[in-house]
């Protein structure tokens, strides 16, 4: 029989037939969004499989989990691609890849979220015709890197909504906070949201938004602007303290939004994308 080896995004073989891991230019995409574009350039310059596999298992944790979650995110890519389904995006593959990390280094305080929830902080819906908006963001001081996401649900808990987009250059993570809450907050007002309420688990982004507390801080020109626009934009608002460990969605599409363009953030609509779906039913599993 013979074997598809196209690659599981671009589905074009390289010259020797083989799959492209390292060289098409989605791969590298792939790549470069993980800040890995060193160690693909070193791994492509191997002559043999072991070779590949030893320089791999003698990198640092962070940077063996990250390209060994890409190797089962772009194998998996390909299996499905063999299988007939679509080709994915590559936000997804990238999303896949970062997902062992990640799950790595949450272990612990998935042990504190299950904790927290067993003494009952649960995700509550909206009040019927209230949409709750439940947003993230992510903040990465070393590179002043910041980025956010969101999840819209209505008062039967379905998800309506959801985005995620990167920041240019934020100083620090209160204002990563406000430029997520505006970034939301001006998606609702696109989509014709009415009336909302702001769910986040800062509570410095609660109480600049309730409170005159931040305005003449630094960023606090971005908390003002904030106010103003959930003042002026919806019939019904406010904005609430929510755990973590309710959060989780937004949470984790905040990490998604760090591969987006600055420039091109990304919202979804119902129907949402599979791997978004897959966040909400693994959240809701554990509630």
């Amino acid at each position: 029989m013979e074997i598809d080896t196209r690659c599981p995004v671009c589905w074009r073989m390289d010259e020797d037939g083989g799959h492209c891991f390292f060289k098409c230019k989605y791969a590298k995409l792939c790549w470069r969004a993980l800040n890995l574009e060193e160690e693909r350039l070193l791994l492509n310059n191997l002559s043999s499989a072991e070779q590949v596999a030893r320089q791999i298992m003698s990198m640092s944790d962070q940077k063996r989990l990250l390209i060994i979650g890409l190797l089962w995110a772009w194998w998996d890519a390909r299996n499905k691609a063999n299988a007939g389904e679509k080709r994915r995006l590559t936000e997804e593959v990238v999303y896949k890849a970062r997902s062992v990390l990640i799950q790595v280094q949450e272990d612990v305080m998935e042990e504190g979220v299950r904790a927290v929830r067993a003494n009952g902080q649960r995700w509550i819906p909206p009040s019927p015709d209230i949409m709750k908006i439940n947003v993230d963001a992510a903040f990465w001081p070393d590179e002043r890197l910041g980025a956010w996401g969101f999840v819209v649900h209505d008062h039967h808990a379905n998800a309506v909504l959801a985005g995620a987009g990167r920041l240019k250059v934020v100083s620090n993570v209160r204002c990563a906070e406000a430029h997520a809450c505006i970034a939301v907050l001006q998606a609702a007002v696109v989509h014709g949201l009415q009336n909302i309420v702001v769910e986040t688990d800062s509570q410095t982004l609660v109480k600049a938004l309730q409170t005159c507390e931040y305005d003449l801080a630094p960023g606090g020109v971005l908390f003002r602007e904030a106010k103003f626009i959930l003042s002026t934009s919806f019939s019904s608002s406010s904005i609430i303290h929510g755990y973590r460990s309710c959060n989780m969605v937004a949470h984790e599409l905040a990490r998604v939004g760090r591969d987006r363009d600055p420039d091109h953030p990304i919202i979804w609509m119902h129907p949402l994308p599979a791997f978004v779906n897959n966040l909400l039913v693994s959240d809701f599993a554990t509630t």
